[in-house]
């Protein structure tokens, strides 16, 4: 799962486990701020921020060996199968976006806001590296344009340019586009799974 949809899986989790104002926004911050924290969870960052760093790695953990995102994995060209995990989530938050209304009351315009004051009431407690890429997110307001499919292709060319793979940019913005239809059809499948899931992984509020 992407930024999007790993915000909205813990706004949903959120409402599932009726937890109160301050959970609810370390749990939207670990959603985002996780991606930048590996290995052993500080045991000195606040609970709520660390549930939020569990619930993300627990979708991680089950998306990744999750049916329906390898078939949607396969839906790629085989030479870029390796890293078509990586373009699948990126979609997924394509597909989540242009479909919002579909899971979520509140309007889009509405819920990035939130998630952004969540992200910055706990930013520090992560490397300064991280704060470029926040406020960019922040003041470009990234999670509420992968709707854009502009967006979408930035976000499949900075990955690959993390992966020193900048020359595959044509093929997988090509392939993507040809994947789109018959991938969203595969994303509402699994997301709805995961939004099942999520009901049951109340403990990891209280995990240590």
């Amino acid at each position: 799962m992407n930024f999007l949809a790993h915000c909205a899986l813990a706004e949903e989790a959120s409402n599932f486990w009726r937890v109160q104002p301050d959970q609810n926004q370390g749990l939207l911050a670990g959603a985002v701020l996780a991606d930048f924290s590996k290995g052993a969870i500080n045991t000195r960052w606040p609970e709520e921020l660390r549930a939020g760093v569990r619930l993300h790695r627990r979708i991680d953990a089950v998306s990744n060996q999750h049916p329906g995102m390898r078939t949607s994995c396969q839906r790629f060209p085989t030479a870029l199968r390796r890293f078509a995990p990586i373009f699948v989530d990126i979609l997924g938050d394509y597909y989540l976006s242009t479909n919002w209304q579909r899971y979520a009351k509140e309007t889009l315009s509405a819920f990035t806001p939130r998630c952004y004051r969540a992200i910055s009431r706990y930013q520090n407690h992560l490397p300064q590296q991280s704060h470029s890429f926040i406020a960019y997110m922040s003041d470009t307001d990234l999670l509420g344009r992968y709707h854009e499919w502009a967006t979408v292709e930035r976000a499949l060319l900075f990955s690959l340019k993390r992966l020193g793979k900048e020359h595959l940019g044509h093929d997988v913005v090509k392939a993507s586009e040809a994947i789109a239809a018959e991938g969203a059809d595969d994303f509402h499948h699994y997301y709805e799974d995961f939004r099942h899931q999520i009901t049951s992984w109340s403990n990891l509020l209280d995990a240590k």
